[in-house]
């Protein structure tokens, strides 16, 4: 599932060059943003930050690539969870949505997330038996599925955090099923295959009209002024390529995939942001900040990308338990073994 870090060095000789406003310029660096999944009015979202080097062609190539930033967020803030090389992976089972990330450190473990409406926690972490093993992995909720050694497979119902099968590789042909979890052995190679991943939420487009940002949600609408927003974005023309998300009493706007060029040099002033197909020539930037209005307007601050790295500025993420599915099932027939009894109660002194 993850890159392997090699991997990266590879990517130096065979991606090809930037597009052409690379020419002339000493660096780049590269920021998208994803939410991940919405549940009530938290979100988990992705930052994935990419740096550039000139190569001795002279055009811009990778130098570190695709690393996430991964953030909880709600009304009161937004929570740094972990950094991975890939973005998380989300299960929904039973009123739940389960996350799963890929740690860039942590012995090349596996976290798994549980977030609800009003909570959100860490399930558990599966490491492998074998150091510096990485780790593959499928779901079928409520099944997880790793392959925890080149031989060995480990199921976990990722529901109740319990470990409910084991099963060697070496024994297991091709097209066998394993938990929901189908095995695809490719001469040397295995593959595992489980369910698709919930797919991520799409954003609203805002429009702007008369110094007004205004977004459309359902039968009514919500209009910022343009002004208090200015404060948090590096240029008045970004405001136009927000992306906006619908929560459940408010909306969650990100800032849009940005790939800034650094200046040729210390005397230049022609730094370059481009959004979509928009270049905007600035002098700088700062932090990124991603803003949460529900007739309030709060703005909560990320991190700042510093042309080698991104420093994240958020706190770490605190956990609010879950209450697990287990607990309505345990509740569900509880109430029918009760009605049951009362029945029978009720049976025998009318019959009495």
């Amino acid at each position: 599932m993850r890159r392997a870090i090699g991997l990266l060095f590879l990517a130096l000789a065979v991606l090809a060059p930037l597009p052409q406003a690379s020419a002339g310029y000493n660096g780049a660096e590269k920021l998208e943003f994803d939410v991940v999944v919405i549940s009530g009015d938290s979100a988990i979202l992705s930052v994935t930050y990419t740096t550039y080097s000139p190569s001795m062609s002279g055009s811009l190539v990778p130098t570190v690539c695709c690393l996430s930033f991964n953030f909880y967020a709600n009304s009161s803030g937004t929570y740094l969870i972990d950094e991975s090389w890939e973005k998380p992976v989300v299960h929904w089972y039973r009123g739940f949505y389960y996350v799963f990330i890929t740690p860039t450190i942590g012995n090349n473990s596996l976290e798994v997330f549980r977030l609800g409406e009003d909570c959100f926690e860490r399930v558990t972490t599966i490491r492998p038996e074998i150091e510096d093993y990485q780790m593959d992995f499928a779901i079928a909720m409520p099944y997880l599925v790793v392959r925890v050694a080149p031989w060995k497979l480990v199921a976990i119902n990722i529901a109740k955090n319990v470990t409910v099968d084991t099963l060697d590789l070496t024994r297991a042909e091709n097209g066998a099923y394993f938990k929901g979890v189908t095995i695809v052995k490719e001469g040397s190679r295995t593959r595992l295959v489980g369910d698709n991943p919930e797919s991520p939420p799409s954003p609203l487009k805002p429009d702007l009209r008369d110094g007004n940002l205004i977004v459309a949600l359902g039968r009514g609408k919500v209009s910022i002024p343009l002004e208090r927003l200015r404060p948090y974005l590096w240029s008045e023309e970004e405001a136009e390529h927000i992306r906006v998300y619908p929560l459940e009493s408010g909306i969650l706007m990100i800032p849009p995939d940005v790939m800034h060029y650094f200046a040729p040099d210390a005397n230049s002033t022609g730094e370059l942001l481009i959004f979509g197909n928009e270049k905007v020539p600035v002098r700088s930037i700062s932090a990124v900040y991603v803003i949460h209005y529900n007739g309030t307007l709060k703005a909560f601050k990320l991190g700042e990308p510093a042309g080698s790295g991104f420093i994240v500025n958020a706190e770490n993420v605190s956990f609010r338990a879950c209450h697990p599915p287990e607990t309505h099932e345990v509740a569900f027939w509880t109430a029918v073994i009760l009605l049951a009894v009362i029945g029978f109660v009720g049976f025998f002194v009318v019959k009495k």
